[in-house]
């Protein structure tokens, strides 16, 4: 195995933020599946219940929203503020081993020296004043996404650069910024091209995007170009085909200026838009942008994937009917946990000949974090993965878990086994010798409202059923969180190897 088998470790009892420091609050987002870990976690030849496929080699890599503190305000707390928090769970030959580790982070580190939350919170609104001295400017809580490029492991967070960790050891080396070839911040959100294996990504500080590909083998940005979007849009996602980078301006903003003054900085504003959505396509062979309208007042959440055919670039992805705290309420925002209310999967399309852009809704299923088999990135899919939020108990995030068949427009849900709910977002891994995109596993973290502990269940994609091929029980509990990614047992172990010198 990557990492070496060993004793299994006791298992820590589950952690209750409110049993284990006193944090007083009435929030959502500090109960049930994310309530905070707080302790870093490793065992080894953990049990399962069923079988570990035994090409299911390499590992799941998650980064939860995990707040090491109680938060300055508990109760304006927004899930997107928590400290992030990598799982590393490592299969190989039916087993599997488990780590957890910080993102020590520069903002992270200073927050340890203090023993205490130093940052206000930037969603709801929070409590800004000076800060302390030589505390980094900004908060870094590399939360976001994470994954291998080239031989690094990176932990993503738009609101910073990504960090670099040892891919076994999880050890944090530093912020990463890709040789010189980004400045400020980048996406959480990239995606790697099948071709060239390529990283495809962008930066969206205030109105102006830019986007970025970096070669793989070197791991440089051999390409960069600059969009205006003319408003500030919270540009979280965006999708690529083979020939476009796809981005939507809708109503939902980040305001760096309220977040400031103590105001929320997630802001719903339809009058910024009164023509309504548009969709931006940027030409990737001649950075040639053309804008689209759509109309009507929604965001996009995450995307599925893009692809052209028959003259149409057509984008699937799921729509929310708002996101943030309106425009007119900043002085009595709403809940941390209601403006967001369920998205449901839509495509759009558009007219590379006429300009035109339509869209329909493809699934009645409400849900969120939209995934495919990643080698069709950019091509023509016909299946997607989602989590269901059809009808949430006070104490989930999502309920179920969800395969839509593009082609016989069909959605299969499941929902979990026993006590297993709050399934997060799924990760595709392919059979070896697949002979069809549906042809591989999906894996997935579940809260087990029994035990208040984590479970990674692995499915068959091409059969999705409630039971699954196998449940591999994890010693801690893995704070409901955003992305994560797979490495096969190559990737990784060329990563490992590479890392050992120590150096990111």
């Amino acid at each position: 195995m990557t990492i070496a088998p060993r004793a299994v470790l006791r298992p820590q009892a589950p952690r209750l933020a409110q049993d284990a420091a006193g944090w007083a609050h009435h929030n959502k987002f500090l109960d049930g599946p994310f309530t905070p870990w707080t302790e870093e976690t490793e065992a080894y030849d953990l049990e399962v219940d069923g079988e570990i496929p035994a090409d299911l080699a390499g590992a799941l890599f998650r980064v939860s929203s995990n707040p090491r503190f109680q938060p300055r305000d508990p109760g304006h707390y927004h899930w997107w503020e928590g400290d992030g928090m990598v799982c590393g769970i490592y299969l190989r030959e039916g087993r599997a081993a488990f780590r957890t580790r910080w993102v020590m982070t520069d903002s992270m580190k200073f927050e340890v020296e203090q023993g205490k939350a130093v940052y206000s919170g930037f969603a709801n609104g929070g409590t800004p004043g000076p800060l302390p001295q030589d505390a980094p400017p900004a908060k870094n809580v590399a939360n976001t996404n994470v994954g291998v490029f080239g031989d690094h492991l990176l932990v993503y967070y738009e609101g910073g650069l990504p960090y670099a960790m040892h891919p076994e050891t999880l050890e944090t080396y530093g912020s990463h910024d890709f040789h010189g070839g980004i400045d400020v911040l980048c996406t959480a959100h990239y995606k790697i091209d099948p071709d060239s294996g390529d990283m495809l990504f962008f930066a969206a500080t205030g109105p102006v995007i830019t986007w970025y590909r970096a070669d793989v083998k070197t791991g440089h940005v051999v390409e960069s170009h600059s969009l205006d979007i003319k408003v500030p849009v919270l540009t979280h996602d965006f999708a690529v085909s083979n020939h476009y980078a796809i981005f939507f301006v809708t109503p939902a903003q980040f305001r760096l200026d309220h977040i400031m003054q103590g105001k929320p900085g997630v802001v719903w504003d339809e009058a910024s838009l009164p023509h309504g959505v548009q969709i931006v396509l940027m030409d990737r062979r001649t950075h040639v942008v053309t804008w689209h309208e759509v109309g009507g007042h929604w965001a996009n959440t995450h995307f599925y994937n893009a692809y052209e055919c028959n003259g149409q670039v057509i984008v699937d992805g799921h729509r929310i009917t708002r996101l943030g705290t309106p425009a007119d309420r900043l002085d009595t925002p709403v809940t941390s946990h209601s403006w967001f209310p369920p998205s449901l999967p839509h495509r759009w399309r558009v007219d590379l000949a006429t300009g035109s852009a339509t869209e329909e809704m493809t699934s009645g299923v409400a849900g969120e974090f939209p995934r495919i088999n990643d080698a069709y990135a950019g091509r023509e899919h016909r299946y997607g993965y989602f989590v269901t939020t059809r009808a949430l108990a006070e104490d989930t995030m999502s309920d179920g878990l969800a395969k839509h068949d593009f082609l016989s427009d069909a959605t299969t849900v499941i929902e979990g086994p026993e006590a297993l709910t709050s399934p997060g977002e799924p990760v595709f891994v392919a059979r070896q010798n697949a002979t069809s995109e549906d042809d591989g596993y999906l894996l997935t973290l579940w809260w087990n409202r029994l035990t208040g502990l984590s479970e990674l269940l692995v499915h068959d994609a091409a059969d999705l059923r409630r039971s699954p091929l196998a449940r591999v029980k994890l010693p801690s509990r893995v704070p409901f969180g955003f992305h994560g990614n797979w490495a096969d047992h190559a990737t990784l172990d060329r990563a490992v190897s590479a890392s050992r010198g120590g150096t990111g």
